[in-house]
């Protein structure tokens, strides 16, 4: 009964969530940081949530009831994040995380095409990362994208990006910058404040003593 009655709580906590309280605050990316609102960041038929490796192969995304993405840049550093909060409707959540997994684990060798105007096939590598201060069933990698823009450009990015759930409340965190330590470490970090953050939300509100 204890175990029903905590998940009872922990879906009212999740149901009615509002998404910029469980949003990462700049303080908690980093020093300096301001946050910068998406245009495509509200709503759940602004853009897709889960586009690792391409966009197919994810029914999860219908499962999803609002979303929020906002970035986070700072002046003078090529360091930037995103963070995406989604809420889903019940098992969404879950679903949606064992979907990127797989999806990290079989990334396909053939060219993706992204979908992006100017942006040609790519090929990706995906690295899986740990972090033992994630939420349980956490997804993080390491995203080494190789092509081509259409005008012929060379394009060689590399990227993270962090999954985490709390309840039916899925947490994106998305970096982009130099392929150097630090953007490694700078995504961790605000991965780990989300996790924090994630978990709060799932506690629910604190009421008086039973």
């Amino acid at each position: 009964m204890k175990v029903l009655a905590l998940a009872a709580v922990a879906f009212a906590a999740t149901s009615s969530l509002d998404l910029r309280t469980v949003v990462l605050r700049p303080a908690q990316v980093g020093k300096g940081y301001q946050l910068v609102a998406r245009s495509d960041g509200f709503g759940v038929k602004a853009a897709p949530t889960l586009d690792l490796c391409g966009r197919k192969g994810y029914p999860s995304e219908k499962l999803r009831v609002d979303r929020l993405q906002v970035n986070y840049l700072k002046q003078k550093t090529q360091l930037g994040l995103s963070n995406e909060v989604v809420r889903y409707k019940t098992g969404g959540a879950k679903q949606a995380m064992r979907e990127v997994g797989l999806h990290a684990l079989s990334c396909p060798h053939t060219p993706v095409v992204t979908g992006e105007k100017g942006i040609g096939p790519l090929r990706f590598t995906i690295t899986r990362v740990k972090d033992s201060s994630l939420l349980k069933g956490y997804v993080a990698v390491r995203v080494r994208a190789v092509g081509k823009l259409t005008n012929g450009t060379h394009v060689d990015q590399t990227s993270y990006a962090v999954y985490q759930r709390a309840g039916d409340v899925l947490s994106g965190v998305y970096s982009f910058g130099p392929n150097t330590a630090a953007q490694k470490a700078f995504v961790l970090h605000a991965a780990e404040m989300s996790a924090r953050t994630l978990s709060k939300a799932l506690q629910g509100p604190k009421g008086p003593p039973a």
